[in-house]
């Protein structure tokens, strides 16, 4: 089996679904059970809702790369006829991880997809932890870490501007711009992305992360395995920031030409990431505090926004470290 790679902070994405991402010998037909168990449990109330859908199909389907054929397969699926203890009996996925408490975690995830966490709904998630062995206390456990990661996504939504009924922007291709993937949406906030902006993004976040004089191992593999591979970013671009002599690099001009961005929640996202990045060894020394501090102040994000982001991002690594503990991670 592969290295797993992905880090699970990815919160949108399924956990299942970034790990199949990097361990590319889990077989097709195992990981396409798994996913008819989810359609199983989420159509326990009799219907399957566009967003539940729309969450297996963007967070599952999507991030491992699924094949037409395997996409039509579960369109077709028959999930009200289904023997949801024999199915879920017979699976078995070689992944270094709980895949039992991901697919109650994911089943939940979908299921409130909607907005709506239905009885019939809750008592099919349940049902389906008995019959995997997943004690009861474990899968209120997760449902609770569900409803955490939810308020955590609202808060992201407001913070960034990222609510659906936001200004809609005209003429993408004259501004050289295009709509960003969906992970990249929603888990770094940016809505739309250029060559460009990729660029000077990752110039400026390597200029903070470098604040201190060095730029850790971590931060770097935070940078190629999170923020290029979510954000689709070209392979010579992240080749070219990952050189990048941040050392000569000058902050301020950097974010002036990241201007050519229109998305209308960018500065907070940059602030957001580079906090990040700068703390993803662990350590966030007093350099890189007051490099974050100065581009806080150079993108004027006042100081009350600026230390939300700040909790937020430590929020945020407290679930992963909750999330890697109830998954069992190898």
């Amino acid at each position: 089996m592969s290295e797993f790679n992905i880090d699970q902070e990815i919160i949108q994405a399924s956990p299942l679904a970034t790990t199949i991402h990097s361990c590319k010998e889990v077989q097709s037909k195992t990981w396409m059970d798994y996913v008819k168990a989810l359609l199983a449990i989420a159509g326990a109330d009799g219907e399957i809702s566009q967003e539940e859908l729309d969450w297996v199909f963007s967070d599952f389907l999507e991030v491992i790369g699924a094949s037409d054929e395997e996409i039509e397969e579960v369109k077709k699926f028959d999930f009200k006829n289904v023997d949801l203890a024999e199915l879920l009996s017979n699976l078995d996925i070689n992944v270094p991880m709980n895949y039992k408490r991901t697919l109650v975690y994911d089943a939940v995830m979908m299921a409130r997809a909607d907005n709506v966490y239905s009885q019939q709904e809750k008592e099919a998630v349940w049902k389906a932890a008995e019959i995997l062995g997943v004690p009861y206390f474990i899968a209120r456990t997760i449902e609770g870490l569900v409803n955490t990661e939810k308020s955590l996504e609202m808060i992201r939504k407001s913070l960034f501007e990222l609510e659906e009924e936001g200004y809609p922007i005209v003429d993408l291709d004259k501004l050289n711009m295009k709509p960003a993937s969906i992970l990249e949406r929603n888990t770094f906030g940016v809505k739309l992305t250029c060559e460009q902006t990729q660029r000077n993004y990752g110039f400026a976040l390597m200029i903070i992360a470098g604040a201190d004089g060095v730029i850790s191992e971590a931060e770097k593999n935070w940078y190629f395995e999170q923020f290029v591979k979510v954000s689709n970013t070209p392979k010579e671009i992240a080749k070219e920031v990952m050189e990048y002599d941040f050392s000569k690099g000058n902050l301020e001009e950097v974010i002036d030409n990241l201007k050519v961005d229109v998305t209308i929640n960018f500065k907070r996202t940059l602030l957001y990431n580079a906090i990040k990045m700068a703390s993803a060894d662990a350590e966030f020394p007093e350099q890189e505090k007051e490099a974050t501090d100065r581009v806080a102040k150079l993108l004027d994000i006042s100081e009350d926004i600026a230390q939300t982001i700040y909790y937020l991002v430590d929020t945020e690594a407290k679930i992963a470290k909750m999330r890697t503990t109830l998954f069992e991670y190898n």
